[in-house]
């Protein structure tokens, strides 16, 4: 399948090789971080549940590549390790139709399929260089270019996968309107990697990379149907303030 994290991990690291100097800022050293987050979701879609309605309808899980946006609140225990609160909104639709199965017409017949999911989580952060380093008699400190970061973390995943449209009721052996749903909240762990850029003594540019691990026994009307692989992959952009 697709590897989307290559795509940017190659030019940051040129970046980060690139890139030299420092940036001077007078006073304490900052320890809070707020990080603002735009880019794009991957789905993994290795659970059986997903390969079961790529045979059935005319979708997959590449599909559901779509934005996420996302926010990030850290405070730093020392220079090279930080923790913090991260929170992303995901949300996409698909249109398909079923692959063998048309109505008494021929025409195919077609719905909607929804996911949108809400991560909540705790990270925790290693910053191999730290973040500054005490230079002159003053109490200056200069902000490293590039900030290199490495963390983790764990939390909540909520949820809700929907199937809305025209359904084949073999029953009755004719095409209904209808609307599945399933909603909850499943555990994930997650693994990331990023690098900031300095602009000022407290604004930076960021590139950051995710992976997620979420998968999650479905219920509601898609009760026995298996589980839902909900992870997958995460490259975002973004604009961090430290204060």
């Amino acid at each position: 399948m697709r590897n989307p994290a290559r795509i940017l991990i190659i030019p940051a690291i040129l970046v980060a090789l690139a890139a030299s100097g420092s940036v001077m800022a007078s006073g304490p050293v900052a320890d809070r971080t707020f990080q603002f987050k735009f880019g794009g979701f991957f789905p993994e879609g290795e659970s059986d549940f997903w390969a079961e309605t790529e045979d059935v309808f005319t979708l997959d899980a590449g599909d559901f590549d779509g934005v996420q946006v996302g926010f990030t609140y850290l405070t730093g225990v020392s220079n090279n390790l930080e923790v913090g609160l991260n929170i992303d909104f995901y949300n996409e639709t698909v249109f398909s139709a079923y692959r063998d199965y048309t109505d008494a017409d021929g025409f195919r017949i077609f719905h909607d399929t929804n996911l949108s999911m809400v991560p909540l989580s705790v990270d925790v952060r290693f910053l191999p260089a730290g973040r500054y380093g005490a230079r002159g008699s003053r109490g200056q400190v200069m902000v490293r270019r590039p900030v290199l970061y490495l963390g983790g973390g764990i939390g909540v995943n909520f949820f809700e996968y929907e199937e809305v449209g025209d359904f084949v009721d073999f029953d009755l052996d004719e095409v209904v309107f209808d609307r599945f749903q399933d909603t909850g909240a499943a555990f994930s762990a997650h693994a990331l990697a990023g690098i900031e850029l300095p602009v000022s003594p407290n604004m930076g540019l960021l590139i950051e990379g995710k992976y997620t691990w979420v998968d999650e026994n479905l219920g509601s009307d898609f009760a026995g149907l298996g589980d839902l692989d909900l992870g997958g992959t995460s490259i975002s952009v973004g604009l961090s303030y430290t204060f």
